[in-house]
């Protein structure tokens, strides 16, 4: 048995080029995959397409077919590979250390994986073991403390200001859902954006109120705090535009701004909000060490259960190959001595079977065969 692990992930290429591989039909994926193994697990995410297979033979084929399937990934084995899982489980392979959401998705893998009955024995064992580790060590290291998401920082520091109020948002893509979910519970919330579709579609998804971006100007002074969370050219609000004092805090999250510096309230922008993360970040790269060293620990534990469900399989396959053949004699040999004798015969073979493997099942138990005769073994029977 051999674990392989495929890797293409936002380290090894370009996000268009990682496009090519989250973009692969996932039955005909499937199709080849089980060709060459007895379990996989595809782990998909917007910045990662992860491969996990187990294998008996044809490793290098499978490699190479793996390998000429999009641009050039990454291939890991064993104890490597099961090391890359827990890293990825405990967000210190994300482009964000420590992130909290690749959790969820590596589990929400595996479950997918027992339910399409593609994982089996190893890779849940695995997998089980990867998310209960990374639950560890989020537990006992900072890893996943402190804010580091850009506009959920902006919240941070809009509810120190201003505990409650009237929010206005200016978009409609995903920074502003995000926005959204943070604000929803605390404040009341419009939004405004420019295609009259898609925000009829968030006012009956979400409950708010959406309304055309060229009524903002006019709607301004309705505001405790303005989120500015669009993409165009240029300011849509300029510092002429702010004539109340209304809205006292103003979050321009646009790259380049989005709104003239209005002078005279709270005003945050992108080299604010970075400045504030920065420090959980640096917090969160020091923490790495400890994880590794946690994982470390863990390791051993992982690699000696999978030894033992090989050497349980070998085990298994010695008596089910030596019973096969038994049965076959036994019955040729009832042929000439009578059926009333069926017994007897049964019980000697069973005995003479246990005497003849007894030895070599227990050696196989105690770890006295090296690698060269487990494999050697498993040729032999299979």
């Amino acid at each position: 048995m051999k674990l392989i692990s495929f890797i293409a992930t936002y380290k090894q290429m370009s996000l268009k080029e990682l496009e090519i591989w989250s973009s692969i039909n996932e039955n005909r994926l499937k199709d080849f995959l089980s060709g060459f193994s007895k379990e996989f697990v595809i782990l998909k995410t917007c910045n990662r397409f992860e491969i996990y297979a187990i294998l008996d033979n044809e490793i290098d084929r499978f490699v190479q077919k793996i390998m000429s399937m999009g641009p050039k990934g990454k291939i890991i084995e064993g104890e490597d590979a099961i090391r890359h899982l827990v890293e990825v489980a405990s967000g210190m392979d994300s482009m964000i250390p420590g992130e909290q959401d690749i959790q969820r998705q590596v589990k929400e893998a595996i479950t997918k994986s027992m339910n399409e009955k593609t994982s089996g024995k190893y890779l849940n064992y695995i997998f089980m073991r990867a998310l209960s580790i990374s639950k560890e060590v989020r537990s006992k290291t900072r890893i996943g403390n402190g804010i580091i998401s850009l506009p959920q920082a902006s919240v941070k520091i809009l509810q120190a200001l201003i505990p409650s109020g009237k929010v206005a948002i200016v978009g409609t893509g995903r920074v502003a859902n995000t926005l959204i979910k943070y604000l929803n519970k605390k404040y009341e919330i419009d939004v405004f954006g420019r295609n009259d579709k898609k925000l009829e579609e968030m006012s009956k998804n979400l409950g708010i109120k959406c309304i055309n971006i060229n009524n903002l100007n006019s709607n301004l002074d309705n505001y405790d705090a303005l989120f500015s969370a669009i993409k165009m050219d240029g300011y849509i609000l300029k510092s002429k535009d702010f004539i109340e004092t209304k809205p006292y805090v103003v979050v321009d999250l646009g790259n380049p701004r989005n709104i003239e510096n209005p002078g005279d309230r709270y005003f945050i922008d992108l080299d604010y909000l970075k400045e504030y993360v920065s420090k959980n970040i640096s917090i969160r790269m020091m923490e790495m060490e400890k994880a590794r060293n946690i994982i470390d620990e863990k390791m051993n534990a992982i690699m000696k259960r999978l030894m033992n469900y090989q050497k349980e399989e070998i085990i298994a396959s010695i008596y089910e190959r030596a019973k096969n053949i038994a049965d076959e004699e036994v019955n040729e040999l009832i042929k000439y001595i009578g059926e009333e004798n069926r017994r007897y015969v049964e019980k000697f073979s069973k005995s003479f079977i246990k005497k003849i493997f007894g030895n070599i099942t227990k050696n196989i138990k105690e770890g006295k065969y090296d690698d060269n005769m487990i494999n050697e073994l498993r040729r032999i029977l299979g």
